[in-house]
C-alpha cells in the first residue's frame, strides 16, 4: 500500500454488492476493509486501522443502521469522510452527521467512485493542514450526480 493510498471502510450486509464494489474502489486505487455489519465496521475502527473514508449501507440485520453507524464514526472519528448508501431509505432531518453525504442506490459506479476520491480529498487536505503543511483549502464539495 502506497502512503497516500486512502483507506475506505465498506460496511454491507450483501456480500455480492460488498464485493462488487470493494472490487470497484480497489480498482480505482483505494485500499478497502470490508465489514458486514456495524459491529464489525466500530471493532475495525476501535483497532485502530485509520480509515479516511466510511462507505456504509443503511439497512444492516446487526448493530445498529448504517446512519447510527456514521453518527458514532462521526463522534469518535471525525478525521473520517461518511457517505451513506440506500436503495430503501431516504434520509430524514437529523439522520446524516455533519458533512456526510448519501447516495441513493442503484448509484452509477462513476458517482461512487467520483464521491469515494472527492471524499479522500477531503481527509488528505484536512490532515495537510493539521500537520501544519498547508493554509486551509476551501471546502471541496461532493460532485453532483446525475
Amino acid at each position: 500500500m502506497s502512503e497516500d493510498q486512502s483507506t475506505v471502510l465498506l460496511v454491507e450486509d450483501e456480500p455480492l454488492i460488498r464485493l462488487f464494489i470493494a472490487e470497484l474502489l480497489e480498482d480505482a486505487g483505494f485500499r478497502v476493509v470490508e465489514a458486514a455489519n456495524a459491529v464489525e465496521a466500530l471493532v475495525i475502527l476501535e483497532a485502530g486501522l485509520p480509515v479516511n473514508v466510511l462507505l456504509t449501507d443503511v439497512d444492516m440485520p446487526v448493530g445498529c443502521n448504517g446512519f447510527e453507524l456514521a453518527h458514532k464514526v462521526h463522534e469518535c472519528w471525525p478525521e473520517a469522510e461518511i457517505l451513506i448508501m440506500s436503495g430503501r431509505q431516504w434520509p430524514a432531518c437529523g439522520d446524516l452527521p455533519p458533512g456526510a453525504a448519501f447516495l441513493a442506490k442503484p448509484c452509477p459506479n462513476e458517482a461512487i467512485v467520483s464521491h469515494v476520491h472527492s471524499a479522500a480529498e477531503r481527509t488528505r487536505r484536512a490532515q495537510v493542514v493539521a500537520r501544519g503543511q498547508g493554509a486551509p483549502a476551501k471546502i471541496l464539495p461532493f460532485p453532483k450526480t446525475a
